[in-house]
């Protein structure tokens, strides 16, 4: 009666995933969350200094062989430095997974924007015309949530 529950019926093809056996399956979930884990470790396994300057973006398998190659953000101004240090970013990938899992580093650089850098946004300063607005607003939690944030802006 419930055979429908235990066995999913497929209409057309079926997943390859489901022919796989539970082992294999494990092994290609593993290869998946490798990155994930890569880029939320990335300053454990590559140190501070390293991992300051540059950001993992992706790993790419080549179709011909087994060879793994990490795709690195690096600013233009660091380039060199992260290139010196291609063959010691691999020992340690590999080190921390404990088997041949990066092949190759290639760095992709980009250009800082000085003004991302230089602007900070800041709330405007608490003058006649904003605090005549804010005595408009009708919510008394509103409004002294208000009145705290511009005071705690002016210290």
């Amino acid at each position: 009666m419930n055979k429908f529950i235990q066995h999913k019926v497929y209409q057309g093809l079926k997943p390859i995933k489901s022919v796989l056996p539970k082992d294999v399956r494990k092994i290609i979930n593993s290869q998946k969350n490798s990155f994930d884990d890569v880029k939320s470790k990335w300053s454990d396994i590559v140190g501070t200094e390293i991992s300051s300057i540059s950001v993992p973006e992706k790993i790419k398998q080549s179709s011909i062989n087994s060879d793994k190659t990490l795709f690195l953000s690096v600013p233009k101004e660091h380039i060199i430095e992260i290139d010196y240090s291609r063959d010691y970013i691999i020992e340690k990938l590999n080190s921390y997974f404990g088997y041949q899992f990066i092949n190759k580093v290639i760095i992709n650089s980009y250009k800082i924007s000085k003004l991302k850098n230089d602007t900070v946004n800041k709330a405007p300063a608490l003058n006649e015309s904003l605090s005549n607005k804010i005595k408009l607003i009708k919510n008394e939690s509103l409004k002294n949530a208000f009145k705290n944030f511009f005071k705690n802006e002016d210290k």
